[in-house]
């Protein structure tokens, strides 16, 4: 019985499929061994590289981040700069606007006043004139009214002092 298992065992298919199996399984690993390790070289080469050039740009964006906050801040103070200055250049303005402002008012007060002056002075004139005017006036109508009393009497004094002035 024994060499009939034995034989059995060779007549058995499931022996030859293990053992063809076990003999592709052999070649297979001894000839696709090398193929198979290279394929996980490259794709861990390629993996690396990939990864290296991740980092390389992870790096790039980091330091374009910085850069740009850097600009970011930068831009910042000098927006402030040119508000602090346009603060500045208008407080200076309405400084020079009110001084203008009070400078031309005076200016104005002392032309109303000399104004003023000018018409107090002529107003004076025209009265003073107007007085005159008004005593002439007078006085005209009181030597006429005493020379048509007297007005005969004194020109013919008039008239015999004349030759005596003229000598």
């Amino acid at each position: 019985m024994a060499a009939e298992e034995h034989t059995g065992l060779l007549a058995d298919p499931h022996t030859w499929v293990l053992f063809s199996a076990l003999l592709f399984a052999v070649v297979a690993f001894k000839k696709g061994k090398q193929p198979f390790l290279n394929m996980l070289d490259s794709r861990t080469a390629r993996i690396k590289s990939e990864l290296e050039e991740a980092e390389r740009l992870k790096a790039e964006a980091q330091d374009l981040l910085a850069d740009c906050q850097k600009k970011h801040r930068d831009a910042v103070q000098t927006v402030q700069k040119i508000i602090d200055n346009a603060h500045e250049a208008a407080t200076l303005i309405q400084k020079e606007a009110a001084q203008k402002l009070e400078e031309n008012l005076a200016r104005r007060e002392t032309l109303l006043l000399e104004r003023i002056h000018r018409a107090e002075a002529t107003a004076v004139r025209e009265l003073h004139e107007q007085a005159a005017d008004l005593a002439a006036s007078a006085a005209e109508k009181l030597l006429a009214e005493a020379m048509g009393k007297q007005g005969a009497k004194l020109v013919e004094e008039a008239i015999e002092e004349l030759p005596k002035q003229l000598n």
